[in-house]
């Protein structure tokens, strides 16, 4: 029998566990934290809850897969449904735009709102990210990254477009003339923490596969994910060690031999194990020699908890409040690495859909704005994090037809959590929300891949390892993972 050790009980290293013991592996997981999901995790304060992680469901066959290769129905941990509208797009001029999930109604939407050729330009840029999808899918989301995965007939005759050096934005340049509508395509790439003025077309897939399978909403809040796993690890019987730093690695030669914890009692070292499996690629001593040499991090992420005290109609679950010159924003975060003057600001409302998670007549507001990674050397303090809220503030209040001017006045409080907080809680690489960015195939191809190229018995799974962040992706990852030590992946 495998006997594996995961370490960090994030989506992906609880994936990744119980594909484990299903096949058949004495399994222990061990946790930094005081609870499990990583990067999804639930915050609470004076009568709201807010998810402070992923915030929108996509794939939802995934999830479904996923439990009925454990022989579970998905309905019997979480329930989940479709949203009306994806996310509700606003720009200071007063334009909008409701990204409906049925596609007839976002044609009618896109030709209201940018007119007729514009709409047909949507279409065709769809059907561009298709051609990405159905040319990736098997070799990239579902399996071991090798590039010859994608070496096949139809990848050969179409691999110019793989390696044809256009961005994004090149592609929202191709099949859309109004500026809005281009930097609404292009916001997809801040799914993966890179720019859509580098990030190669091939995520164009982004757009698709939201567009394809549509906006769902898991009832209770998206933690609700993090909480069916650990009852699954309760009923197959996963111990979880939470408040378990991995501290130390020792090796002999090009095994992992043994991992030391730092516990609320000292140290505790484990050795009986012939696997090891980590949910986190930010330990230099596992990482590649090369891996801390990069300088091309993905963003990171300014987040307001704001408990509003009252409802605005005009928004709804999500919205996007873009900055007036998106390329400069990203050229702010990536080339100038500073924080954006004019910044795009995501507000999530799960209590649109949930009215539980704020008191009546309330609202919960996450905002997310992007911002480069510690790599830069901006000192996050308390008065730089005062600072930079206010400025969001003043950026929601400068959408007059939205807001009175009184965003501020109408929070009971607005707590923050800065890129020095994804350092601190979830260990990440310079604060960047993803490790390494995606900006080019040259930084995609240095992600760590699932296998350790460094230790024979060494695996990496979670958003920042293949096949990439996003919850839908995070479970692949655990699927590979798992079937790479099980002996039953492909790799071919």
């Amino acid at each position: 029998m495998k006997k594996a050790v995961v370490c960090g009980a994030g989506i992906g290293g609880l994936a990744t566990a119980l594909h484990l013991k299903a096949g058949g592996a004495d399994v222990r997981v061990f946790e930094k934290n005081d609870y499990a999901g990583g990067k999804m995790g639930i915050f609470k304060k004076s009568g709201y809850r807010f998810d402070t992680g992923p915030s929108l469901l996509t794939m939802p066959h995934v999830l479904r897969d996923f439990f009925r290769s454990l022989g579970r129905n998905m309905e019997d941990y979480i329930e989940i449904e479709k949203l009306e509208i994806s996310c509700r797009y606003f720009w200071e001029d007063g334009t909008v735009l409701n990204w409906y999930s049925d596609h007839e109604r976002l044609n009618d939407e896109i030709s209201d709102v940018f007119g007729n050729d514009e709409a047909e330009g949507f279409r065709k840029a769809m059907n561009y990210g298709k051609l990405f999808y159905e040319l990736s899918n098997d070799a990239f989301l579902e399996g071991e990254f090798k590039l010859r995965n994608f070496v096949s007939a139809q990848g050969l005759k179409n691999a110019g477009k793989f390696i044809s050096g256009r961005s994004m934005n090149d592609v929202s340049n191709k099949f859309f003339r109004n500026p809005k509508l281009k930097q609404l395509w292009n916001r997809f790439a801040t799914y993966n923490g890179s720019s859509p003025y580098l990030s190669p077309q091939f995520f164009s897939i982004i757009p698709y596969t939201e567009h394809l399978y549509g906006p769902w909403y898991v009832k209770g809040g998206i933690y609700r994910i993090a909480e069916a796993l650990v009852e699954l690890c309760t009923e197959t019987g996963i111990e979880i060690s939470f408040s378990h730093r991995l501290k130390h690695s020792d090796s002999r030669g090009s095994v992992i031999s043994s991992l030391t914890f730092e516990t609320p009692g000292g140290e505790s070292t484990v050795s009986d194990f012939d696997t090891a499996v980590l949910n986190f690629t930010s330990m230099q001593e596992t990482a590649s020699d090369s891996y801390f040499k990069n300088d091309d991090w993905s963003s990171s992420g300014f987040i307001m908890f704001a408990g509003m005290k009252s409802s605005n109609e005009a928004l709804t679950h999500h919205n996007i409040f873009f900055s007036q010159n998106y390329e400069n924003e990203f050229l702010d975060i990536f080339e100038r690495q500073r924080n954006p003057a004019d910044m795009t600001v995501y507000v999530s409302i799960s209590s649109k859909s949930d009215s539980q998670h704020a008191p009546p007549g309330c609202e919960n507001w996450f905002m997310l704005v992007n911002v480069p990674s510690l790599y830069s050397g901006f000192e996050w303090n308390s008065e730089s994090t005062k600072e930079y809220s206010n400025r969001i503030f003043d950026k929601l209040n400068s959408f007059t037809y939205v807001f009175d001017n009184s965003v501020l006045n109408s929070a009971e409080f607005a707590e923050t959590f800065t890129p020095l907080d994804f350092v601190r809680v979830y260990g990440s690489e310079y604060g960047s929300i993803y490790g390494l960015s995606s900006n080019s195939l040259y930084t995609l191809m240095k992600r760590p891949k699932n296998r350790s190229a460094k230790f024979s018995n060494l695996y990496f799974c979670g958003g920042n390892s293949h096949p990439g962040g996003g919850v839908p992706l995070v479970f692949l990852s655990g699927r590979i993972t798992a079937g790479l030590i099980l002996g039953n992946q492909r790799t071919a």
